[in-house]
């Protein structure tokens, strides 16, 4: 039977949340390290950066381990977690270039060849890395060089940072 706590959950996202019951749960909590084999109490598949704060909320407030996937590319399995909160990034995709600015402003759920593809139209290149299925939010958040983190910020990273910045009992 369903948690009534991720049912709450369930009822605050715009997105959707998957929990074992579901029959795509295995499907869901699958990263490309076939080796990893963890099980989240829950996956939410976030539509704005509204569900993300959500979630951190949500997970911060239950005690729950919240792991960020984006591309599932993690060779160590990040992107999941046992008996936690996956809080999956791949549907936010926005791509703003500003050729004039030379900068472009991406959502957590880009992979690193869609930021490539839309960058490249202007004759610029980001730094971000070298495997094109690599997503944006994953690297940001650490899975990724160094150089990437000097040159990348987000308003959902710096959100991410400032909630779990928080002292516990506020």
């Amino acid at each position: 039977m369903t948690n009534l706590k991720f049912i709450n959950l369930q009822n605050q996202l715009n997105g959707r949340l998957i929990l074992p019951e579901d029959d795509e749960y295995d499907l869901a909590r699958k990263v490309h390290n076939g080796a990893i084999d963890k099980r989240p109490a829950a996956i939410a598949y976030c539509k704005d950066v509204d569900d993300v704060k959500t979630c951190v909320h949500f997970a911060r407030q239950h005690d729950l381990l919240p792991a960020v996937r984006c591309g599932g590319h993690n060779a160590a399995g990040f992107g999941v977690c046992d008996g936690g909160l996956v809080i999956d990034l791949s549907q936010l995709k926005t791509i703003r270039v500003d050729a004039e600015a030379r900068t472009v402003r991406v959502g957590g759920g880009c992979l690193l060849k869609e930021v490539d593809e839309a960058t490249h139209q202007i004759g610029m290149a980001v730094p971000l890395g070298f495997y094109g299925g690599t997503g944006v939010g994953g690297l940001t958040l650490g899975g990724g060089w160094a150089i990437s983190h000097d040159n990348t910020a987000s308003p959902l990273t710096i959100s991410w940072k400032q909630m779990w910045c928080l002292p516990m009992d506020v």
